[in-house]
């Protein structure tokens, strides 16, 4: 599943909001943004979920600039949509965000306005509020419920944690003869026999 997140009053808010700050001191000149707090251990449950992250945002921040700041506290980013590449996928009379154009199944944002595009131009978006201290648990439960309502994001969910049995691979390769390994003379050099 892939689910992508708004930066500003979203991820990123004002000082009413209580944030955290994961990056690296040494790091902070580069990225002195603070995030809300919850938005490491969100995105960390989610990758857990085998979700996709990726950000979608209406700023112009580049996106080698985001993907080295998440990357900076642990969080690998798959995909950003800026200002600019938004614009020359959809162009300047489309909504203000189209997920469905970059595969995005489920959009995170704080405008109620997005929303609306979402339900005009039938994409999935799930609005949380500044004020809302339960955020993180809002998304991981949306996002928990889309798993559960399709097969395979459920199969790939519960593969995922089924550990990987080596002893069979051991005991499917002891079944082998070594007649089995041998390469056909045609492999080697001669003329392949139904071509001769």
């Amino acid at each position: 599943m892939r689910i992508s997140f708004d930066i500003d009053d979203t991820l990123i808010c004002g000082l009413s909001v209580p944030t955290e700050q994961y990056v690296p001191r040494w790091r902070r000149w580069r990225y002195p943004e603070r995030l809300r707090r919850g938005t490491r251990s969100l995105l960390a449950a989610l990758m857990r979920r085998q979700c996709q992250i990726w950000i979608y945002t209406s700023s112009c921040r580049s996106p080698r600039y985001l993907k080295a700041w998440f990357a900076s506290f642990g969080i690998p980013i798959e995909g950003v949509v800026n200002l600019e590449r938004h614009q020359q996928t959809i162009g300047l009379r489309g909504p203000s965000k189209f997920p469905p154009a970059f595969g995005i199944d489920l959009h995170i944002d704080d405008s109620p306005g997005v929303a609306m595009e979402g339900e005009s131009h039938q994409f999935a978006v799930l609005v949380v509020a500044l004020d809302d201290s339960d955020w993180a648990e809002k998304v991981l439960a949306e996002v928990d419920r889309r798993i559960s309502a399709n097969p395979h994001w459920r199969a790939r969910r519960s593969a995922s944690g089924r550990r990987f049995d080596i002893r069979a691979l051991r005991r499917g390769f002891s079944r082998l003869k070594l007649a089995d390994y041998a390469l056909p003379d045609y492999a080697v050099g001669a003329v392949k026999p139904d071509l001769a």
